[in-house]
């Protein structure tokens, strides 16, 4: 007798990490979804020669599809074992079913069966997914069969973080994967806020904003993105898909602009070395021309429609200083200043 699968439709079709995905990559992740030999927390082995067949392609071909989705980080598969991790599965299935009291013996077997390199980031994927109470409770059932190290990951896992399983690729177009993806603490030195973000929607906001990374649309840095989501579950208008919702804030937030550091005042040599020169600026057809004093002012002539206005001006720190430093400005004479500064043109 089959068992049913569920597929969120909003959630596979409208999903931002699908938007890269071709019609084969989508039929894919569909199988892995609905799969014969899919388990309850989306980690099950898988023959390709099998999964092609019922499909209706060739292993190579499954191969390759496989191997855009593990670079997508869609899914993970390692070729030895012949076992898969499906990574969009909890946004289909809720994890907090397979801690009930029907589910839950088969939840343990299938965890126990996970390839020993995967158990860690899987643990800490699905436990992101649960309440403290389910938490709670999965941590004394699995007590005594994995090592607390075996069962943790040092600065928390992140949803984007690549498989060192899936070497296979028979594509001979295949780009290689070689450059790492910014993840989310890579992004900021310091730890990400996400306190004003519910729990249970953590991870699908992590892996929009991964996503974004990897698309390289984000114009804002990880904070200001966290940021702006928790504000709408703040307001108490939480979004219908925190996914979707987080995707399109990483690629239209702009980056608070930041104020470049002042430049440091002129120094004592500085400003001999600059004692009763004159600048003028633009280059071409300059209205602004200064002769510098050796006390930190510089004498200042600009000419505005024609007529001449003159004043003083400390040196620096100003723009002014870093474009004498950066030798932007063209030298005049000090008589073409001097009639400048009596208001006739030299």
């Amino acid at each position: 007798m089959g068992r049913q699968r569920t597929v969120n439709d909003h959630g596979f079709w409208h999903s931002p990490l699908l938007q890269q995905c071709t019609t084969e990559d989508k039929t894919a992740l569909l199988y892995l979804l609905t799969s014969p030999v899919s388990n309850v927390i989306g980690a099950y082995p898988l023959v390709p020669r099998i999964a092609a067949a019922e499909v209706g392609w060739s292993k190579d071909q499954w191969l390759q599809v496989i191997e855009r989705l593990r670079a997508e980080d869609l899914v993970w598969f390692d070729p030895e074992r012949m076992f898969v991790w499906v990574r969009i599965w909890w946004f289909h299935n809720l994890a907090s079913q397979t801690m009930g009291p029907k589910l839950r013996t088969r939840t343990l077997e299938n965890i126990r069966r996970l390839p020993e390199p995967w158990l860690a980031p899987f643990l800490a994927d699905y436990k992101a997914r649960l309440n403290e109470e389910q938490r709670e409770l999965l941590n004394t059932l699995l007590a005594g069969e994995f090592s607390e190290n075996d069962a943790s990951v040092p600065h928390g896992y992140r949803i984007d973080a690549s498989s060192n399983f899936s070497l296979y690729n028979n594509n001979a177009n295949a780009k290689p994967n070689s450059n790492v993806t910014p993840t989310l603490e890579a992004q900021a030195q310091v730890p990400v806020d996400k306190s004003g973000i519910p729990p249970e929607s953590h991870a699908q906001v992590e892996a929009a904003i991964a996503n974004a990374q990897r698309k390289g649309i984000v114009k804002a840095d990880t904070q200001a993105i966290i940021a702006a989501v928790a504000k709408q579950y703040q307001a108490g208008r939480p979004p219908r898909d925190a996914g979707a919702y987080t995707y399109s804030i990483a690629q239209n937030l702009a980056s608070v602009a930041t104020e470049p550091s002042p430049p440091a005042p002129p120094s004592e040599s500085e400003l001999t070395a600059w004692a009763d020169l004159c600048f003028c600026w633009p280059t071409d057809n300059p209205s602004s021309f200064i002769r510098v004093d050796k006390a930190g002012f510089c004498e200042q002539v600009t000419i505005e429609n024609g007529n001449a206005r003159h004043g003083y001006m400390p040196l620096g720190p100003s723009k002014l200083l870093v474009a004498l430093r950066e030798g932007r400005l063209r030298k005049i004479s000090a008589a073409d200043f001097e009639d400048l500064a009596k208001g006739s043109r030299p």
